[in-house]
């Protein structure tokens, strides 16, 4: 208590746990909530004032919204003080709306339901099987004491029984002294296996570490602990290594600094091969060997670019992976330039991104002719030499050793034009031209031949299907599809050709193309499936992943929207499925592929 004058202030210490504990009853009870938050579909009705007090996410998004909102009141007033009105207001109306519904994309519902509960009765329940939802989603939300709490949680929860799963954790969110803590538990336990367990521990998919060089380290520490009896394996240890998944820095600073790979032959041998491999960017992959393939065996679906709605809205410059066990897209890497349809090509696990535009222009003038790969070893890109012409929604695919960039549109209209990129020699080279100029069309690649189905030809949609054979460079024309379509896929899969989705016009009227068509190469014939495709779905990436063709994004003429799901066709049981979790944001001409992804994704905090 202090005085002045007549004037008493007297401190109430409970009142904090009061108001919070009103706060906590309010949100029980769904009442005077003013915000809906939504988290892989599930609900989750908040008070914004709540949120901003403890989430800098939201207090920066709420007060820029109502900065927005007051600059907006002010500037829309008349001269009679009533609020002008103009064709353009639409444009500017959405911005203004109060927020009342956010989709929070990446952030668990379990991880929301948790952090949420924090913010409401300052508890938080943990377990290890919840930990990584709660970090992800206090990172999203950059609520740092939820993050601190997480992590005094695990590192107090480190035991010989869980410290594998408590260091990938780490090593996934960038938890250092949590890894610290960890991986004692793993030295110490590597230090006493015989050279057999050594050698499964090398082998083991997933690593039981997040990096090579954690691996070469474990390893050295292994064969120093009983130098006089284990040094003699270290040629055998090391060749279990994959000295081109470290650094060349590294390689020079970690790798060769240790005395027995300066002075034993083989491990000479192998690390000259990595730094050989280290200096030769532009041919790596044409180099690929066991040394340098990243330690997983697990394909993934990647999205890659692609234009979301809006007027004047740039193309997408992420690249997203799909995360069939959190059942959400979560971002891998941001790419060199913005990009929306154009052509992604997997060559030896490098992801390959060529031409499209970097604006929209129905003209083709932003069309690019840009080429860059992407590495996932490192997360690294690197410029390849451009196509020889401007490309958008054209049609590119890998035969051999060779890449194919098949028509589009640029500046200069409709392309008839292929190139065709030597992977070796690193040049592009004009082939056989496309028999008609041809865009938004798709194509596919089936025993060592390339098919071309559908497209627009001088604006008018047409049902064509061509073929070329690159031995002989020659096209040739086959049995057209049943439908005409447009900006659609076609994707290969046992023997079969499968054309899925598109559009086509109807006088001036767009009409999605629900039938999907199935192409026999051998018998040169179409035939329509029972199956439709689930909605309309024009311009979607398009890529096959084990059993089933997966369709990501595009645009429903019949539902006049942009689309941030993904729907997946299996062959084999003709059945359509929708997968849980979107993408970013609604996505038209993107590209996908697969890859195979780092077991531990350390550049993805």
């Amino acid at each position: 208590m202090s005085r002045s004058g007549d004037r008493t202030s007297t401190f109430d210490p409970t009142h904090s746990d009061t108001l919070l504990h009103g706060l906590n009853l309010l949100w029980r009870k769904q009442l005077f909530c003013d915000v809906t938050l939504t988290a892989q579909g599930q609900q989750f009705h908040c008070h914004k004032a709540v949120l901003a007090s403890c989430s800098q996410y939201f207090r920066s998004l709420f007060s820029s919204h109502n900065a927005i909102n007051n600059e907006g009141s002010k500037g829309d007033q008349g001269s009679s003080g009533t609020p002008s009105s103009s064709p353009d207001d639409k444009l500017v109306t959405p911005s203004a709306r109060p927020i009342n519904n956010l989709v929070l994309q990446g952030c668990s519902s379990i991880g929301l339901r948790l952090v949420l509960e924090y913010l409401y009765t300052a508890n938080v329940t943990l377990s290890l099987d919840t930990v990584e939802e709660v970090l992800s989603v206090s990172k999203i939300l950059n609520i740092p004491q939820i993050t601190k709490l997480s992590v005094q949680f695990l590192n107090d929860q480190i035991s010989v029984q869980n410290y594998k799963q408590i260091c990938k954790i780490a090593a996934l969110h960038g938890l250092d002294e949590t890894k610290k803590l960890a991986n004692k538990y793993l030295v110490e336990d590597v230090l006493l296996l015989n050279f057999e367990e050594m050698c499964a521990m090398l082998d083991a998919l997933p690593p039981p570490v997040e990096s090579e060089l954690a691996l070469f380290q474990m390893s050295v520490l292994w064969l120093e602990h009983d130098r006089e009896t284990r040094m003699h394996y270290a040629p055998d240890l090391m060749k279990r290594l994959r000295f081109a998944l470290i650094p060349a820095p590294e390689l020079v600073e970690r790798v060769q600094s240790v005395d027995f790979m300066r002075s034993d032959p083989v491990c000479q041998k192998l690390l000259l091969d990595a730094m050989n491999y280290h200096l030769m960017p532009f041919r790596q992959h044409c180099r690929q060997t066991m040394a340098s393939r990243i330690r997983s065996n697990k394909r993934m679906l990647l999205l890659v670019g692609g234009l979301p709605p809006g007027p004047d809205r740039l193309p997408s410059n992420l690249v997203q992976y799909y995360d069939d066990e959190k059942k959400t897209w979560k971002i891998l890497t941001i790419m060199p330039y913005n990009s929306a349809h154009h052509c992604v090509v997997e060559v030896e696990n490098f992801l390959l991104l060529l031409g499209g535009e970097d604006q929209w222009n129905p003209n083709g003038k932003h069309s690019t002719n840009f080429v860059s790969r992407y590495d996932p070893r490192f997360n690294s890109w690197i410029q390849l030499p451009p196509m020889q012409e401007r490309r958008a929604s054209f049609f590119a695919c890998r035969l051999d050793k060779h890449l194919y960039v098949i028509g589009g549109r640029n500046e200069t209209g409709y392309l008839s034009s292929v190139e065709s990129y030597n992977l070796e020699t690193n040049e592009w080279n004009y082939v056989s031209s496309l028999p008609q100029p041809l865009a938004a069309h798709a194509g596919a690649v089936h025993n060592g031949k390339i098919y071309i189905s559908g497209g627009v030809h001088n604006g008018e949609y047409v049902s064509w299907l061509y073929c070329y054979d690159p031995i002989m460079d020659v096209w040739a024309r086959k049995q057209d599809m049943n439908t005409k379509r447009a900006i659609h896929a076609l994707a290969g899969m046992n023997d079969r050709l499968y054309a899925i989705g598109g559009n086509h016009l109807k006088g001036f009227s767009h009409l999605d193309v629900m039938l999907v068509e199935c192409y026999d190469p051998k018998a040169d014939q179409w035939n329509i499936l029972q199956t439709p495709i689930l909605e309309g779905r024009s311009g979607p990436g398009c890529a096959v992943l084990d059993d089933s063709i997966f369709l990501v994004g595009g645009y429903s003429w019949s539902m006049g929207a942009y689309k941030s799901s993904t729907i997946c066709y299996s062959p084999e049981k003709g059945t359509w499925t929708e997968l849980e979790g979107e993408v970013a944001e609604p996505l038209a001409g993107p590209a996908c592929s697969t890859v195979i992804l780092p077991a531990c994704l350390p550049f993805n905090k």
